[in-house]
């Protein structure tokens, strides 16, 4: 028995939607479905895993219905043209304790983590994202989340039971530790309690306002770069673009918004999991959100295609190099520019220990060299530099 089949009950694409009502243009027919026994990793990049657990949901316990028909949605979509290979692996077997929940997600996505395979993970509450920072606790090394939420989740934060309210705070306090970032982009200021948003900001975490990010979108896309694992409620997204939520709200990322988040996730050579949740059928009528997942998905796909692993570094014909100076500061500012995809990296000029080196190049926007061009210090540059120091 491989490790996979401990935790997962395989499906049939059938068991979704009739293979026969398939066009051989569609996703559905070029999806692998995993039938247990040993996987050969090496024929594969995506792998799709559904759970079906919503006890850990406080408003959409549900929302464990929701990854068959996601599925529907998206297998149903014609193919853009990516060409990467998905599996589908099934769902994580559910049992009789949420925690077994948690276990089998983190093994399965460190398993998968392990050998390069980037995992979907789709279904349940928020709760899971605590199961997905689990998944790669056995790397050693520092990671960054991105939750795309309305508001913060650290409701009753001395409670041991964990919920799509309060998995936050067992993630930042977690032995041993290492979350070098939190990111919460598209939270919503009179949804978010003052004292909990200024937690988050007194341990150097960032957090990104509805209306900032709308206002340029494009400076999502540093974020989600330098970014380990994203996580999206949907209560995030406006609720008569997405209404497949218990706590609906009319605000929120428009569908075409999300889409175009999830095309820059896909994008990032350093994302390696995405996880969807909160999303109650329920509240779904015709299955619109399941739709739009579908569709984000596809976005991602189409970005994933288009990754590019760029270092920027001296004397590299494929980057312009621009120094900005203080006259207050003693040093420059340095910034990269890639010819080849107009993405932007800043320097910071710190030098420690082995697994703090990946941050001496801080992935960046043009907004943030613009900035610097005004002797302002760019967010990102200060809220990295004072982690570190």
């Amino acid at each position: 028995m491989s490790q996979l089949d401990l935790y997962l009950e395989p499906i049939n694409l059938n068991d979704i939607y009739p293979r026969i009502n398939f066009a051989e243009g569609m996703w559905g027919p070029h999806i692998k479905f995993y039938q247990g026994g040993e996987l050969d990793y090496d024929k594969f990049q995506i792998a799709i895993i559904g759970v079906k657990e919503g006890r850990g949901s406080i408003h959409n316990a549900p929302s464990a219905l929701a990854p068959d028909i996601i599925r529907k949605e998206l297998y149903t979509l014609f193919k853009n043209s990516s060409k990467n290979k998905i599996i589908d692996l099934g769902n994580i077997i559910t049992t009789d304790n949420v925690k077994d929940t948690y276990f089998a997600l983190a093994s399965v996505l460190n398993e998968l983590r392990t050998n390069n395979i980037f995992t979907i993970i789709l279904g349940g509450g928020n709760d899971l994202t605590y199961a997905q920072y689990l998944g790669y606790q056995e790397s050693y090394e520092m990671i960054n989340i991105s939750c795309i939420d309305e508001r913060v989740d650290i409701k009753n934060p001395s409670s041991k039971v964990i919920s799509s309210e309060s998995y936050l705070m067992p993630i930042f306090m977690h032995q041993p530790n290492y979350l070098f970032n939190y990111n919460l982009i598209g939270y919503q200021t009179y949804l978010s309690d003052p004292m909990e948003l200024d937690m988050v900001e007194s341990l150097n975490f960032d957090t990104y306002r509805l209306g900032a990010v709308r206002e340029d979108l494009s400076d999502v896309e540093p974020t989600l770069r330098v970014s380990d694992m994203m996580c999206l409620d949907v209560s995030a997204i406006k609720s008569s673009d997405a209404p497949a939520n218990a706590v609906q709200t009319p605000n929120g990322f428009t569908s075409e918004e999300i889409c175009q988040i999830f095309r820059y996730a896909g994008y990032s050579d350093r994302l390696s999991s995405i996880g969807i949740y909160e999303l109650n059928p329920t509240e779904d009528p015709k299955n619109q959100t399941a739709m739009l997942i579908a569709q984000c998905l596809w976005y991602f796909f189409e970005g994933f295609e288009n990754r590019k692993i760029e270092t920027p570094q001296a004397n590299d014909k494929d980057f312009l190099k621009y120094t900005v100076e203080f006259e207050d500061v003693d040093h420059s500012l340095i910034f990269w520019k890639s010819k080849r995809t107009d993405r932007w990296w800043i320097e910071l000029p710190y030098d420690d220990k082995d697994h703090y080196k990946k941050n001496q190049l801080i992935p960046c926007s043009y907004n943030d060299y613009l900035k610097a061009c005004k002797e302002e210090l760019p967010d990102r540059w200060m809220k990295t530099y004072n982690k570190l120091f």
